[in-house]
Formats: C-alpha cells, structure tokens, sequence
C-alpha cells in the first residue's frame, strides 16, 4: 500500500511540475486568449478544452474561469461552458499516461533534468521531466499492484469495492476531492485495471466518480465570490453530478462500448476518462441557458446587490441605442461615486465616518463597471467605433475613483484605530481640499450626464490650479511638522499620503472630463 502510495505521490508530483513548466511556456498568453473567448458557449468551451490541453491542470483552470466570472470577464453561461471544457482538456495527461512509455520514464526524466539545468531549455526540460515523473509514478503503482504483492485482505476488500460501482464511485470521488485531480483517481484506476485486481466496469465507474469530484475544488473557491461565480461552480457540480447517475445506470453498455473502441487496458481507461468528460461538456452545451435561468433562481444576487438598468441585449443590433443605453448606465456609476466622494468629504470634516457605506458603494460601481465593460465589449466586436473605446476607459476612470475614495476613508479609520488625531489647522486643510475636489467632480459628472464640452472643457483646463493647491497645503504640513508640532508628526504620513490620494482622484475627474468631452465628440462625429 505504501509503495502504491508513493508512486501516486510521484504522479501528482510529475503532473504538478510539468503543468507548472508548461504554464510559464505559454500559460500567460493562453490565459488572455481564454479571457476574450467571451461569445457563446460552444466557443468558450473549445477555448477552455484547448488552454488546458496544453496547460494541464484542469482544476486550477476551473478556478481560474471562477476568477474571470467573479471579474465580470465572462458571464454564468459562457464561464460554466468554459469550466467543463477544461476538465476535458485536463485529460490529454491520461492519455499521455496511456502510452506504454512508462517503461522509458526514467530516461525522459533524465534528459528532461539536464535539458532544464541550460537556461533557454529551462521550462521545457522541466515539463518533460514532470511528464517522466507522472509515467515513472504510473509505473510504480502498477508494479505495485501484482499479484504477487498482494495480500488475500487488499484482494477481499477490492473484490467488495469493484462488486459494487456505486462505492467505487464514492471512492473516487472523495478521493479526488481531497487530492484536486481527477487524473490521479482516473490513474489510480488505470493501475488498478492495468494488474487485474478490478474489472472494467469498476475502472469506468471509479471515472465517473472522479470527474463530479474534480467539481468540489471549484466550489469551495467560488463560496467567497459573487452570485455568479457560485453559480458557476454549483452549475458545473449539479451537471456532472446528473449525468454521472445517468452513466452509472448504464455502466454494461458504455463499458461494452470503451471495450469495443479497442487498445490495452491504460488506454480504456483513459479513452473512459476523455470521453466522459467531454460528452458531459458537449451535451450540456445546448442546456447550458435553462441551467443559468435555474440557478439564478436557486442562487439569487445577495441582498442590496445591484445590477444594470439601461443595457439591453435587444439592443445590441442597433449600435446607436446600445451605446445612448451604456452611457447612461456610466452616469449611473458616476452618481454612485458621487455619492461615495460626499461622504468622503462629510468625513474629513468631522472626522468619523461610514467605512462600511463606501466599501457598499464600492462593490455596487465593480458590479456595474463589469456589466458596462462586457456590453460595451460585445458591442465592439460589432464593429463599435471610437466613442465605444472611450466610454470603455471612462468607466474603468469611474471604478479607479471609487477604489481611490474608498482609500482616503481607510487612511482616516486607520488613524483614529490608533488613537491618533490631525491638528486643527491640518484637518480643516484636508476638509476644505476634499470639498475643493468634491466641487470638481460634481461639475465633471454633470458634464458627463449633460453633455456639456464647455463644463467638461473648464474643469480639464483648472487641474493645473487645483494640482498646485494641494502642492501648497503639502507645503503648508511641512512647516508645522518643522515647527516641532507634536500632532503634526504623529499624523504626518497620514497627512501627506491623504492628500497626495486627493492629488490622485483630482487628476481622474480631470480625466473623466477629457473623456466625457471626447465620448460626446465621437458621438457627434460618427452620427
């Protein structure tokens, strides 16, 4: 049992480095590729089945797609065709496992070491070594598993195990949530096929188990995230899951067909593994929007989550209007920030203030900003013109304020967390500069919401003013931090990082204005 162990060991140690080394080759581009195949769930699934062919590690792509879901990259239905796609690709391991090569796996794993130890060959000969590792772990369990090294209780305890698919499924796929990989219960079973201790059957069952296992990592990683990351995840257990009953109910046939497709042992096994994860993908395909509309229901957004008003999928196919619809939900998020700088501003005055009621806005703008960003995108696709690309950056400009605003009200709760307060002089320096810069972006903001160039024009063309206001009161802190005042060298960082933060969000109402200006221009210019 220990050595059975200890080529599993050496399995997942193999199929951990190569799938590392692969991903340093080209894991940073095949990721950015996978963020943009956003339309449709057909391709989202040949795009995540592809990326982790290549990668490896199905699991960790699966959390990955969480993190782009969670993002607003991809949306429930494209993010959940993705998720099973990369459990598909995951197998192209197994089956490499599959090829007798495990009898050349210690010259692979040394000509991979020496390749890894000159520096251009350095990932590669890394993955080469990682896929030696994972043949030579292979070999050790199979080896392991002879007759010869058997006792008659592991005999007695696989003959109950293999007589009965239900337990070898529930093995399997505990076993495969403990470990995060479904290629190493689907290898485990392969080395269990491979030495004769278990019929097929048991060996497709122990599969199927794996594969609704490989969906608990996932799970847990999206339980933090937004409703449509759990979503996902929950979608992708409730499916494989579903469609793993069915598979066990008809396990005679299916393992007669696996038989019937021919090759040795490892390679049934593996033809097993592939198949049934790639079916499931495939079938789910055309199921995948009432799944959604399901779990939208089974997981609706958490109280006081906000979502879009003004975008409209029907609207898509008239440019004009989607963009007119965007830009008012944009002015949207702008009075959301709005509404974060006027507590911001409450709150340097008077020194105390609602951290939580920002972080609450603050989540509100990411929401809405992940919306705007992928309508705008899909409207883009379409051939959108300029104005699109600067409403694109105008609400990226709206989320970087709300991130900024947030900020300055942490600067102010992490001093009073101390004990500590501003001198008189500098917490009213500090409240008449966030009123200075509140006034600024309330003019910014109506110019967005009006359409103003004139208002927009002013505001651009007062930046230098405002930028070396602040310049001065940062002067002015400096003097009374000379002058030996005790408060003042308490709160001295505070001070200048506060206003140096003011310095910041000034610059990005300035910002908003140019591109308020220019959105408007490039309306005007393309009608």
């Amino acid at each position: 049992m220990l050595t059975l162990l200890g080529g599993l060991a050496l399995f997942l140690i193999g199929l951990n480095q190569a799938s590392r080394a692969l991903e340093a080759l080209g894991g940073s581009t095949l990721r950015a590729w996978l963020s943009r195949a956003t339309r449709g769930v057909v391709r989202a699934f040949f795009a995540g089945t592809l990326v982790t062919a290549v990668v490896q590690s199905g699991t960790a792509m699966t959390v990955t797609v969480i993190s782009l879901v969670e993002a607003g990259v991809l949306a429930a239905a494209e993010g959940l065709a993705m998720s099973m796609g990369a459990i598909a690709g995951g197998t192209v391991a197994l089956q490499l496992a599959a090829f007798r090569v495990y009898d050349y796996a210690l010259p692979i794993i040394a000509v991979g070491y020496f390749a890894s130890l000159w520096k251009p060959l350095r990932h590669g000969g890394r993955a080469v070594a990682g896929i030696g590792l994972f043949f030579l772990g292979l070999d050790v369990m199979i080896k392991a598993l002879t007759p010869e090294t058997q006792g008659p209780l592991m005999q007695l305890a696989l003959d109950a195990v293999a007589a009965n698919p239900l337990w070898m499924a529930g093995l399997a796929l505990v076993f495969t949530a403990l470990v995060h990989s479904s290629n190493a219960a689907a290898a485990m079973a392969m080395a269990f096929y491979v030495a004769g201790r278990i019929p097929l059957e048991a060996g497709l069952a122990a599969v199927v188990g794996a594969a609704v296992g490989t969906t608990f990592t996932p799970l847990l990683a999206a339980m933090g995230a937004g409703a449509e990351a759990r979503r996902v995840a929950l979608g992708h257990l409730i499916w494989k899951a579903a469609f793993g009953l069915v598979a066990l109910a008809l396990l005679e046939p299916l393992s007669a067909a696996v038989a019937a497709l021919g090759g040795g042992a490892a390679r049934q096994v593996a033809n097993a593994h592939t198949l049934f994860n790639l079916i499931a993908g495939l079938v789910a395909l055309p199921f995948i929007p009432a799944l959604v509309r399901l779990l939208e229901r089974m997981l609706p957004e958490r109280r006081g989550a906000v979502t879009p008003k003004y975008l409209s999928e029907e609207a898509l196919s008239t440019p004009e209007l989607a963009l007119s619809l965007a830009l008012r939900e944009v002015v949207r998020i702008s009075d959301h920030v709005q509404g974060m700088m006027a507590t911001a501003v409450r709150a340097l005055a008077q020194g105390e203030g609602d951290l939580a009621s920002v972080q609450e806005r603050e989540e509100k703008v990411d929401r809405l900003t992940q919306a705007v960003v992928m309508y705008l995108a899909r409207l883009k696709s379409q051939g959108g013109g300029e104005a699109v690309e600067k409403l694109l950056l105008l609400a990226g400009e709206l989320e970087h304020l709300a991130d900024q605003i947030r900020r300055l009200l942490k600067q102010q709760d992490k001093l009073r967390s101390q004990g500590l307060e501003f001198s008189p002089e500098g917490r009213a320096e500090l409240s008449e500069a966030a009123s200075r810069v509140y006034g600024r972006m309330q003019r910014a903001f109506t110019a967005l919401a009006t359409g103003n160039h004139v208002l927009a024009r002013e505001v651009v063309s007062e930046h230098p003013e405002t930028e070396a206001y602040l310049q001065k009161l940062r002067q002015a802190h400096l003097s009374r931090l000379e002058a030996g005042r005790p408060e003042s060298r308490a709160t001295s960082a505070a001070h200048l990082d506060m206003l140096m933060t003011l310095d910041v969000i000034d610059a990005e109402v300035t910002r908003v204005a140019e591109l308020a200006d220019a959105v408007y221009g490039s309306r005007d210019g393309e009608a």
